[in-house]
């Protein structure tokens, strides 16, 4: 047997891991969560209740649409500098930047409701676009913060959890109840902020990192920015990913987008709408979940996305085919099935990027599929909306064509997925770890670490 001292001298170097998921590491992803939903929330805050925000700032329902779509462009023009800000700064840092931005932007649009009716949208975009900051920041780190605070056998559950879409789903459901007249918007306006507010305060009381390391891996040095750029671009599994992701976040999202499109021509009210979007996005959040306790207890990343993205398919097929059974069950059906497992698809992806390019950063590593799957999605926005039947049709305006867009971009983003190998080098790295196969209980003396969160 190895000699006690020459064990402890051991551990000791290698320091510690604890191969556990600590009670702050939830706390953390519960603010976390908190703060994305306050974010999304913000985000389509008028979405809902486009024709009364038109009236209230006296625009066209079209300008009310950039209200969102500024959000996307900003998302790409600054998602590459986050992985440098992260690697620079550090994960609090970019929590606290995401955090102030949401909270600064919100209040700006709040205090256009005090303004002269033709300077309102001016102020309100100003505002959304400086929120819109946030974004990038807190989902580009999302696959780094689970790697850094959760234990291998719960980081795709975190990773999956932070990017639940929960501020779609309560701007859904809440927006058209709590604005039901143009004098309420400002009441809006003033709970977002609130909320933005009361989410992002956390942040500056929460710690970096935790003391014990739950993984060997979460240790290990990440390579820089622009190193970690040259190489995981030479990594076949995770340009395949690339296509993957864009293509099923960008379908996902830019149906989100004309869903009323979709379904108001075929003679369905705003309200059956509203619930089938609801539907949709909940389901994914179902879906998510699922996807994460699989991956997470049996690491088969490759095979979830294998049988994922071809039922994307053919659950968009589902959606384009929908109006000829003229049943809003059959509509509910579609939807429910559509983003179920589009949601599926998406933490997998993020976690195996992570998996296949250790050790480059996970916040590098998510950036550039964040990024890529906005310029997809915004681009595919414009084509969808472009592809939209004139008034002659039958029925007039109707988004078939923007569908059959919609089962392309799925098949493109299904085809990689059966190239794709189970590359987990990270976890790989973790059951390496001679740590763990230590057999005396030690007593710790020094519980930190010094890696830079």
């Amino acid at each position: 047997m190895t000699d006690k001292s020459d064990t402890v001298e051991k551990l000791e170097s290698t320091k510690l891991v604890s191969n556990q998921t600590s009670s702050l590491a939830w706390i953390e992803l519960i603010c976390v969560i908190l703060l994305n939903m306050s974010i999304n929330l913000r985000w389509l805050t008028f979405s809902p209740i486009a024709t009364i925000a038109s009236q209230y700032m006296d625009v066209r329902i079209s300008d009310i649409t950039w209200l969102a779509n500024c959000a996307t462009l900003i998302y790409m023009g600054i998602s590459a500098s986050t992985g440098w800000i992260f690697e620079k700064y550090g994960m609090k840092t970019c929590f606290l930047l995401a955090a102030a931005t949401n909270i600064v932007g919100s209040w700006i649009r709040y205090f256009a409701t005090f303004a002269p009716i033709h300077q309102r949208y001016a102020i309100i975009m100003f505002g959304q676009c400086i929120a819109s900051i946030a974004e990038p920041f807190i989902m580009n780190i999302g696959t780094h913060f689970a790697a850094v605070w959760f234990a291998t056998h719960h980081r795709v559950t975190a990773n999956t959890l932070q990017a639940l879409p929960l501020g779609m789903i309560i701007a859904t459901l809440s927006m058209p109840k709590l604005v039901p007249t143009v004098d309420d918007v400002p009441t809006a306006l003033w709970v977002t902020s609130v909320i933005s507010t009361v989410f992002g305060i956390p942040f500056l009381f929460l710690p970096a990192g935790p003391k014990i390391a739950p993984t060997e891996s979460s240790k290990v040095v990440r390579t820089t920015f622009l190193q970690s750029l040259k190489s995981m671009l030479k990594i076949k599994n995770y340009l395949l990913l690339i296509v993957i992701f864009s293509c099923n976040f960008a379908m996902f999202a830019s149906i989100v987008t004309i869903t009323s499109y979709i379904f108001i021509p075929q003679g369905y009210t705003s309200v059956q709408v509203g619930y089938a979007s609801f539907v949709r996005i909940i389901s994914g959040v179902v879906g998510a979940i699922i996807a994460g306790r699989i991956t997470d207890y049996t690491g088969k990343h490759a095979l979830v996305l294998k049988v994922a993205t071809p039922m994307v398919v053919i659950t968009t097929v589902i959606l384009y085919v929908q109006d000829l059974a003229n049943s809003y069950a059959f509509v509910m059906v579609s939807c429910f099935l559509n983003g179920f497992f589009v949601f599926l698809v998406l933490p997998v992806s993020l976690e195996l990027a992570a998996e296949c390019t250790f050790p480059v950063s996970e916040s590098v590593s998510a950036s550039v599929l964040w990024g890529g799957s906005q310029v997809v999605s915004f681009c595919s926005t414009l084509i969808m909306d472009a592809l939209r039947a004139g008034p002659d049709a039958s029925p007039p305006h109707n988004m078939k064509h923007a569908l059959i867009y919609a089962i392309v971009l799925a098949c493109v983003g299904a085809i990689p997925t059966f190239f794709l190998t189970s590359d987990l080098k990270r976890i790989n790295h973790d059951r390496q770890d001679p740590a763990t196969e230590v057999e005396y209980d030690i007593q710790e003396t020094s519980s930190t670490t010094d890696i830079k969160y």
